[in-house]
Order: structure tokens, then C-alpha cells, then sequence
């Protein structure tokens, strides 16, 4: 039997015979193992008489050493920890008993079984934790765990690229650093209503603070997880990048006020002009009868500004057949600052044109782009009202495209109303209507351009305006809405 086999020479145990012991019986003499089983042995992972003299502490958890060396001779069963020779855990049900002899404590282990979960069970659990993690880190929507305070844990791929992180970003980030600050009481009120349990699950849209400093619109659905107990762990945040979406219904909004502005020109552009002939032509007549009346020449002021809004209005309303040439920007850019001269010199402003470096021709419809750089010059040098300098200047930072740049040292336009810029209506100047820029606006779309508009308060702004290049001269006929 393996139990002599594993003596080194014949004993004999207070006891009794030890080949009347089944094969699966260990013995240890106070702490020591001196009988093994070749069942225990394969178990543990050693040799033949590698466990001899092994010390049953090194086998087995401390949880349960004072059970297995104690006094008490009554057979029991016990589940524990044990250590293989290659240092990993199992977990055995052994079922002993304990004699004690004179100054020997002995142990016998009569069965013991390995109650370790299975390998496949282990490797599936590993595999189904690798899926979970892949589909977390590959998902299309952007997914972070989000701690109560509001520390970022993790965050996969995509929600990094929203927020402009590199991947696999870690440290102390918090979800709060990225939020518009405007946005941030709605999105802590949100959170709160999860912590009191008022709402599983919390929908919003928020402006998100890119980190090259631009701002993103990001759909969230912020839901919480709580441990067994109730108490929150942690917030899982859903984000989508909706800036695109955003752009499309701002476009349409602006889009439903120019048809407004449309309608509204149609109808009150031609009720007003002719009246406000008559009025003009009688106000005429009556300053050439006294010509020293200042009343007169006030009141055909504010009549002609009455007429430059009305023929502002005509021209969204009345469709026109526009005939685009091929151009040269800085032909025009130069006659139009030349126009605007006298006026920059009576405002104390000082027009710097930034010599280009070659011609560029761009097709276009020249009266409107004259109009377009009018406007543009024009409420640059009025937002100077102690003087500065404007500069405009004509560069190719784009190999098929031209950038046209007007910039001045005004009062600047606050961060928050860049983006009514071009709305009908909506004007930084006191008497001013909006229609000048909505009409440059419209113009520079016309002509497949793009507009970026910098400022800072009390320190200036900046348009940059970039046009396609010609390749070569074209005619086209283009019909406006």
C-alpha cells in the first residue's frame, strides 16, 4: 500500500497496524507529515517522499491549523485552503481525526477532495471578463466609469477621441473639467436625482470643453450602480458626439428666420418705400425754402438710413441672376480698401493692407463680394471708437484656397454671442440691425466660402474668410433663393 511505501521503515502507531488503514490515509505526528498518500501526493504536486517531514502548516491555510492540531479525538470534516508545491491555491474537504498519544499529537486524514472551481469554469469566467472588456473598450459610443465625486475611473476609446484625450488616458481626471461651465448646475442636478433614487436613468444634452479647446455637444445618459446594500458605487456615462446635429438644426433655424426675413421684406419693403418717397421729396422742398433749418437735414438723414434698411430687405426678398467671373481678390480687396479710407481717417483708424504674395483669382460676383468687404470694413472701423488699426491682409494657407483676413483692435464681441453672428436682428450696435452681416453671410456661402470669427473683449476681432481658388476662368449662372 502507498502508506508503506511512504515509511521509511516499519512502525508501529498507538493506533493500531497502518496497512489496516485504506490507501487515501495521511498521517502527521505533531505537525509533521510522516505517512502520505499517493492521492495527496498528485494533489499537492510532489514526488514520492518529497512530503515526508513537511510541516502541515506549509500545506495548509492558518484558518485552519488549530483545528487540525488540536486534542480532541472526535472525527470531523473540514474545508480549507491547502498550497501546492508550485506556490497556487486549491481549496480541499478533508474528513480527520486527531489522537493523542503520550507527547504526540497525531493526524490522520482519512479522505480529502479537491473542491477547487474547474479550469473550463475559471477560463470561461476569464473569457467572458476579456468579451465584456473588449466590447467596453471597442464600443462605438463613448462609455466611462464615473466615481460619485466625479472622478473618471476608466474610459474606452471613443469617449477619449470625443473629449480629445489620447487613448487609454489615466490619473485623477474629473468629468466636471470638461463640461461647460453654463451646463454645469443641470448636470449636477441630474446626478442628484440618481443618488436619491428619483430616476433610474438620466438623459441630457451638454456642451463638452474639447481639450484642443473647442467646444462639443455630447448626448449623455448617465445611469448609477449601487453594491448589494444599496450604497452608489459608481456612475456608468453613455456619450455620443451630437456637434454635427447641433450645427445642422442651427442651420436650419437660421435658415426658417432668413424665409421670415423674406417674407417680411416682400411685404413691408414696398408699403414703407413709397410713402417714404413722398416724405423724402416734400422734406427737400421745404429745406431749399430755409436752408439754415437743421431739422431738415436730420430728418433726410434718418430718412435715407430708413431707405439703405428698406434696400437691405429688397434684396433678401427679390431673386436675382447673378453671373459669376473669375477675379482677382486683391484687385478688389484694394479698390474697396481705398473706398473706406476717408471714413477709416475720420474715425481715427489706420487701414494696414498686408501685401500679397501673388494673384488670387477667385470666381466670383464682384459687386457682391465689394458689398461683402464694405460691411465687414465698415463695423470694424465703427467698433474702433478711439481709433486703431485695421488690418486686412490676403494669404494661402490652404493650397486651393485663399484666406482673406479683416482684423481690428475694437471693443471685441463676447464668447457667448459669436454664434449669432449673421442672424437677421441681431446686431452689437445700437442702431444696428444685423441685416449688413447676415447679408455678408449669405454672400460668402454663395460663393462656397467659410467664415471663422475670433474676439476678445476690449481687445479686437478677427474674420477670416477663405474662398476657393479659380483654376480657370468660368462662367457660371447661378440663381439665389
Amino acid at each position: 500500500m502507498d502508506s508503506l511505501d511512504d515509511c521509511s521503515e516499519e512502525r508501529s502507531y498507538p493506533f493500531g497496524p497502518i496497512h489496516e488503514w485504506l490507501p487515501d490515509v495521511s498521517v502527521a505526528e505533531n505537525g509533521r507529515m510522516i505517512v502520505v498518500s499517493r492521492s495527496m501526493r498528485e494533489l499537492f504536486g510532489y514526488g514520492d517522499r518529497e512530503l515526508i517531514g513537511e510541516r502541515i502548516e506549509r500545506l495548509f491555510s492558518p484558518d485552519s491549523l488549530e483545528r487540525l492540531s488540536g486534542s480532541d479525538e472526535q472525527p470531523f470534516r473540514l474545508q480549507t485552503k491547502a498550497y501546492r508545491k508550485n506556490k497556487t491555491t486549491i481549496h480541499v474537504d478533508l474528513h480527520a481525526s486527531t489522537f493523542h498519544r503520550g507527547s504526540s499529537v497525531y493526524l490522520v486524514i482519512r479522505a480529502m477532495e479537491d473542491i477547487t472551481p474547474p479550469k473550463a469554469e475559471e477560463t470561461s469566467v476569464a473569457i467572458i471578463e476579456e468579451r465584456f472588456r473588449s466590447a467596453f473598450h471597442f464600443a462605438a459610443v463613448g462609455m466611462a466609469l464615473v466615481t460619485v465625486q466625479g472622478v473618471l475611473q476608466e474610459m474606452n476609446y471613443a469617449f477619449c477621441e470625443i473629449i480629445g484625450l489620447p487613448a487609454q488616458t489615466s490619473g485623477a481626471l474629473n468629468i466636471k473639467s470638461f463640461l461647460y461651465p453654463e451646463d454645469m448646475d443641470s448636470y449636477l442636478e441630474g446626478c442628484t436625482r440618481l443618488l436619491i433614487g428619483e430616476t433610474q436613468s438620466c438623459e441630457m444634452e451638454k456642451r463638452l470643453l474639447h481639450a484642443s479647446g473647442r467646444l462639443v455637444w455630447g448626448a449623455l445618459c448617465i445611469t448609477l450602480v449601487r453594491d448589494v446594500d444599496g450604497r452608489p458605487l459608481n456612475y456608468i456615462i453613455q456619450l455620443q458626439d451630437i456637434t454635427q446635429k447641433k450645427e445642422t438644426e442651427e442651420l436650419l433655424r437660421k435658415s426658417d428666420k432668413l424665409t421670415i426675413v423674406g417674407q417680411l421684406a416682400a411685404g413691408v419693403a414696398h408699403e414703407v418705400r413709397n410713402p417714404l418717397t413722398v416724405l423724402k421729396g416734400f422734406a427737400q422742398i421745404l429745406r431749399s425754402g430755409d436752408r439754415g433749418n437743421r431739422y431738415f437735414e436730420l430728418m433726410l438723414s434718418e430718412v435715407e438710413r430708413i431707405e439703405s434698411i428698406i434696400g437691405e430687405f429688397l434684396m433678401l426678398a427679390k431673386p436675382q441672376m447673378v453671373k459669376f467671373y473669375e477675379a482677382d481678390l486683391n484687385v478688389l480687396t484694394s479698390e474697396v480698401a481705398s473706398l473706406m479710407e476717408t471714413k477709416a481717417i475720420m474715425s481715427g483708424v489706420q487701414i494696414h493692407m498686408r501685401p500679397p504674395s501673388g494673384p488670387n483669382p477667385i470666381l466670383c460676383d464682384a459687386n457682391q463680394i465689394k458689398q461683402m468687404l464694405v460691411n465687414l470694413m465698415q463695423n470694424a472701423i465703427e467698433s474702433m471708437t478711439s481709433g486703431g488699426r485695421l488690418r486686412v491682409g490676403l494669404t494661402r494657407k490652404e493650397p486651393s484656397a485663399v484666406t482673406l483676413t479683416v482684423e481690428d483692435d475694437g471693443c471685441g464681441i463676447p464668447e457667448d454671442r459669436l454664434s449669432k453672428l449673421g442672424e437677421p436682428f441681431y446686431s452689437s450696435k445700437e442702431k444696428g440691425t444685423g441685416l449688413g452681416l447676415m447679408i455678408s453671410y449669405q454672400i460668402i456661402q454663395k460663393h462656397r466660402g467659410r467664415v471663422k470669427v475670433t474676439s476678445k473683449v476690449n481687445e479686437g476681432t478677427t474674420f477670416e474668410i477663405v474662398f476657393p481658388i479659380s483654376e480657370k476662368s468660368t462662367l457660371l449662372e447661378v440663381r439665389q433663393p
